[in-house]
Parts: structure tokens; sequence; C-alpha cells
């Protein structure tokens, strides 16, 4: 089934370089509001709302479309805040199960500088001058654990995730076999998809409590094993109202991080 990937982020985060890298990956549609905007009305446009709805229309249209034929569409619109995240999640799950946010994170300091620096040089972008950057702003919403839906980050660090919901694809399920060392899961293991660790890879995840063998899990991250001696961090997933303490957790992922130094991170702002 296909995906609906939503990019979240303000103005200068960096979200249509995120978008282009996983049309790439994906061989996914990608939809720009502000690059439609342009094309259509100019860089400057007047009426904006109204031409903004016209956009905003015609990319819901396209993505119907493209979801029926089982391609996957990235909208990389910003959705600066809870109400439009909530609007076009739901809009978004009538036509498929598979939706994600993609949240970009980025200094507010570097983003004007590049909103700017692009205004500046770049005729084929909107308009944004300080001023309306400024005002702009006042607008934008970031993530909280308000917004409950699964995600993924970007430019941010593993222990974002905790509290947070997120999307597992489990291709270690509870009772396979470690295919190089031979040891069996007792619990199920797998990765968060469109994401990267600092081994390179996707960011794993345990998945605990669930006591059957999964294939894709949504629950909440309640936790982030850090290696000290290898640069590779595992989520601790549990079911969405469900919660572990830390002695419960060791017990769970001993089979495997036995091996390997680490602690065990509960709070998200360390």
């Amino acid at each position: 089934m296909a995906t609906i990937h939503l990019i979240v982020g303000f103005i200068g985060f960096g979200k249509t370089t995120i978008a282009k890298q996983l049309e790439q990956e994906l061989s996914a549609v990608r939809f720009t509001h502000d690059e439609i905007m342009v094309n259509r009305y100019g860089s400057n446009p007047t009426n904006f709302e109204t031409k903004y709805d016209i956009v905003d229309n015609y990319i819901k249209k396209q993505t119907k479309h493209h979801i029926a034929k089982n391609i996957d569409v990235i909208l990389d619109y910003g959705f600066w805040n809870d109400t439009k995240r909530q609007e076009y999640y739901n809009w978004a799950k009538n036509l498929t199960e598979n939706v994600v946010f993609h949240v970009v994170e980025c200094d507010l300091i570097e983003a004007k500088q590049r909103t700017l620096e692009r205004t500046k040089k770049d005729k084929n972008s909107l308009f944004v001058d300080e001023v309306i950057f400024d005002s702009l702003l006042q607008h934008y919403q970031p993530w909280s654990l308000n917004d409950n839906y699964p995600v993924v980050f970007h430019n941010a660090p593993p222990q974002k995730y905790i509290g947070n919901l997120v999307q597992v694809k489990v291709d270690r399920p509870k009772g396979s076999k470690h295919p190089k060392y031979g040891f069996e899961y007792p619990v199920n293991y797998g990765y968060v998809p469109f994401t990267k660790s600092g081994d390179g890879e996707e960011l794993d995840a345990y998945v605990l409590v669930e006591n059957k063998p999964l294939q894709n899990y949504v629950g909440r991250c309640i936790g982030v094993v850090h290696r000290l001696n290898d640069d590779d961090d595992k989520l601790i997933v549990v079911p969405e109202s469900f919660d572990l303490d830390d002695e419960d957790i060791e017990a769970n992922i001993e089979f495997q991080e036995k091996w390997f130094e680490h602690i065990l991170i509960r709070d998200s702002d360390i």
C-alpha cells in the first residue's frame, strides 16, 4: 500500500532537500506547493490565499490519483501548526493507511539567513524578506507531543523520538534467529523507515510487550539505548498507552545488549 509523506518545518529549514531525497529513494511523486505557486502565479502573487487554495485542491486531486495507482506521494508543505497537521493527516488517512510525518529540524537564525539569501539570489522562489519571515514565524508551531502521529525526525538526535509515535518495520520478528550469529529474538526487532542512524543504516528499534511476531507496527518510543562502544542507537517502542521501567527494559533487551556497553536514555531533553 502506498504511503503519503507529510513534510513539516518552517521556511528555510531544508524541507525541499529532504523531500527530493525521498522522491529519489522511493520513486515517489513530490508536490512542493511553493514551486507550483511560482510556476503559475510568479514569485510575489496577489490574492495569495485564493491562489493557495487553488493549488492545494490541485495537489489533493493529484495525490488521490497517484495513491490509487499505489505510488508514494510526498507533500512538501510545511504544515506549520497542529490544526493543519490534524486536518491533512485525517484527509490522508482516508486515502491510505500509511501516513507519516517527516519533521525537519533547523536553527531559526540559520533558517532566516538561508531564506533571505534565497530571496536575493533565486528569482524563481517565493519572495520572503525579513519582515515577512518574522510575521509568518508567529504562525509556526513546532512539533510537540500533542501531534500524536507517526513521525520521522530529520537532523535531530534519536532521543527526539521519546514520547512520540513511530512506525517500525519488523524484519526480525519474535522467535526468528539472527542471520549471522544464530541467536533467537525473544522480542520483535526492526527499524524505522526513512531514518538514518550513526552507522549510516536505518534507526533500529526494539518492540516490547507485544507477544506475537509482527511485521509492521506503530507504537510509542519510551526510551533510547545509547551504545557507548558502537555508533548504533536503538529505540524502545511499546504499545501507545503502555510504559516500562528501566529494569524491565533492560531485562527485555539483555539478550543482545549484554555484548555492548550502553546507557538507557528516558528523557527527550538530554
